[in-house]
């Protein structure tokens, strides 16, 4: 299951996510990247929704207010989504 795991968490709770009416759609587009590839980078998620690095700080700061993501370690480390907050 090793590379497979962020995908399949990613699908399974893709629907979680869109449910969730605490965040904007691009919150919920970020939301399901990192839910995809829990050590995405900024970068990466900037790449894939066409939008700058800043923006997408500017919405993984919101989406962690909200209490929805938490880092786990440092620049090598991971993201975790906490879906309780629904």
């Amino acid at each position: 299951m090793g590379g497979q795991k962020g995908g399949v968490i990613g699908g399974a709770i893709g629907g979680v996510i869109d449910a969730t009416e605490a965040l904007t759609n691009r919150q919920k587009e970020v939301l399901k990247l990192i839910a995809a590839n829990p050590s995405i980078t900024y970068n990466e998620i900037a790449e894939t929704l066409s939008i700058n690095e800043s923006a997408v700080g500017k919405h993984i700061t919101a989406i962690k207010n909200k209490g929805f993501l938490v880092r786990q370690g440092d620049t090598r480390g991971y993201w975790e989504i906490n879906l309780d907050k629904k």
